[in-house]
This record gives C-alpha cells, structure tokens and sequence, in this order.
C-alpha cells in the first residue's frame, strides 16, 4: 500500500473521527493520541483490509481504541457532547432565563443519549452533531445507506420514546 493512500485516508478521515470522539465525550488532549494510535495501526495491516472499507475499518478501530483506554482506566470519560463555556455564555447573553433552559435541555439530551444503545447513540451524534448525511454515516461505518436510514429511523424513535418518559411529568 502506498504512502500517498496513508496521507490522503489521514487528511480526510482525521476530523471527522476527532470530532466524533469529542462529541462522544473524549477529551480533546487525548483524541490526538488515539487518532495516531490507530493510523498506527492502519499502516501495520492496511494490506489485509479491502480498499473499499479502509475509512470504516479506520473509524471502527479508532473507536475501539477509545473504548479500551477508557476499559482500562487511562481515559476518563466526560461525556461532553455539549463541549462550551457555560460561564461566558452566560456573561455574553441577557437572557439568563433562555440560557439556563437550554442548558437544562441540553442536559436531558444527553441522559437521553446516555440511555440509549451505543450504535443509536452514535449514528444520532454523526447525523444531527455532526451533520453528516445518510451517505457519509454509510460510507464511514462500512454500512448500506438504507441500513443507516432503518437505524437512525430506530435510534430517533427510541429517543422520543425516552423523552416522552421523562418529560411526562411537565405536562
């Protein structure tokens, strides 16, 4: 495999897999060592994966990756989806009152995230955080574009279900 196919899978996969990491609460000083861990790897057996599927090999192991650091305690994991200076919003805002509601908002999305199924989770953070489409969702996770369309459609069910739970005792 050649170094230019290395070079360019880097350039067009590193953000997207750093910025789902964060997204999945991984600390930003830690989401650079894992990304390189895993090009690492890449390089290692990048002759046995298929070309094709280089990019959601690349993001499943990345994610692998992170998971067993946080198994084995070098990684604690903050659960940040919603990374922002409260403080500074606050001071820049007048509304006070607005500001504190969609934190308390952003808050319940989160316990929501957090009770679902991990892929569900994960395909809600890449379509509605990360704004990817159907087809890039695919692309990265190595699935059929309407396979990732029957998950999302099963993930954003479940998450109004767990809304509905919670938010019963408001109306």
């Amino acid at each position: 495999m050649d170094k230019d196919l290395i070079i360019n899978l880097y350039k067009e996969q590193f953000n997207i897999i750093c910025l789902y990491l964060i997204k999945c609460g991984c600390r930003t000083s830690d989401v650079e060592d894992i990304v390189q861990d895993s090009f690492i790897k890449a390089m290692e057996y990048i002759t046995e994966v298929n070309i094709k599927n280089i990019p959601s090999w690349l993001f499943k192991v990345s994610i692998n990756n992170y998971k067993n650091m946080v198994k084995r305690g070098k990684i604690i994991n903050s659960k940040s989806i919603y990374e922002g200076n409260f403080y500074e919003e606050l001071v820049d805002n007048f509304n006070l009152e607005e500001n504190i509601l969609n934190k308390e908002k952003s808050m319940e999305i989160l316990k929501i995230l957090n009770l679902l199924k991990e892929e569900y989770r994960g395909l809600i953070i890449l379509k509605y955080e990360m704004d990817l489409s159907y087809k890039e969702i695919s692309v990265l996770l190595g699935l059929d574009e309407n396979t990732v369309k029957v998950y999302l459609y099963r993930a954003r069910n479940n998450f109004k279900r767990e809304w509905n739970k919670i938010n019963e005792g408001y109306r």
